[in-house]
């Protein structure tokens, strides 16, 4: 079962941490293939970070994360840093940090609130009980792996592109998921743990097995997964008021706090 998270000043910051993280692990992942194709860079400033990858648009490729009035210098550096590559680039401001000068220097630099985005916790507690009629199996081998990649670009709505998935089930913390119905993969999930914090990152379902209890029951295997791996505390995020954020209502997390999102034009 999960249990309530009461946020503190100090919840916010750890919830932002390993959503970070997890982030800046993806991005990496794709800065680390051969002459990085896509032109993915890092940028750190102490707790604050930026991501930039020009290939993806508008995306959270291209986005910075972590900053307040005490970075003030550095988000500057940042907005040069997008403007400087042509790259569609926003800004989450999380709430409980000091943001107004940040606020001021991203309207001075055409930057205007562009949306809200979700962020839920809550205390894990076994027994965590799984939901009956989805089968979840965490992948282990190359056809698992094709299976889950099949599941994520459908569930994402990705026909232009494969993503090369290669590394993700080598890459530090990750545990890939694949939800199944009748034998069918549906669903795809990654867990990404560091610590005593867990992170339920990138659930996505096909959409012919959509209202077929697939995105709760991969959340509820992440979460009985990361409570025996030591986990205390889960964190997730979603797009506010999505479908995905209602399943993290009833299934037990709860609504920490909501970002807003800032991004040029």
């Amino acid at each position: 079962m999960l249990e309530t998270l009461i946020p503190d000043l100090q919840v916010v910051r750890r919830s932002r941490s390993i959503a970070a993280d997890y982030c800046r692990s993806r991005l990496q992942i794709i800065a680390d293939r051969p002459g990085n194709p896509r032109a993915a860079e890092v940028r750190e400033f102490g707790a604050a970070f930026a991501l930039r990858a020009p290939a993806f648009g508008p995306h959270v490729f291209n986005r910075a994360y972590g900053f307040s009035d005490d970075q003030i210098d550095e988000a500057g550096q940042v907005v040069a840093w997008y403007a400087d590559g042509a790259v569609p680039g926003s800004f989450e401001i999380t709430p409980g940090l000091p943001a107004v000068k940040l606020v001021r220097l991203l309207q001075e630099c055409g930057y205007r609130q562009s949306g809200f985005h979700a962020t839920f916790g809550a205390l894990l507690a076994p027994p965590i009980t799984a939901s009956v009629g989805v089968e979840v199996r965490q992948v282990e081998s190359q056809k698992d792996l094709g299976a889950f990649a099949d599941a994520y670009h459908l569930g994402w709505n990705l026909n232009d592109f494969r993503i090369p998935m290669e590394a993700w089930p080598k890459a530090p913390g990750w545990s890939l998921y694949i939800g199944l119905v009748e034998g069918r993969t549906a669903g795809a999930a990654i867990l990404y743990q560091k610590g005593d914090d867990a992170y339920l990152a990138d659930s996505a379902v096909s959409p012919q097995f959509r209202r077929h209890g697939v995105h709760r029951a991969l959340l509820e295997r992440r979460c009985q997964d990361a409570a025996s791996n030591g986990a205390r505390t889960v964190f997730s995020g979603a797009e506010f008021l999505s479908g995905s954020h209602r399943n993290m209502i009833r299934n037990g997390l709860g609504l920490l706090y909501t970002e807003t999102v800032w991004a040029k034009g």
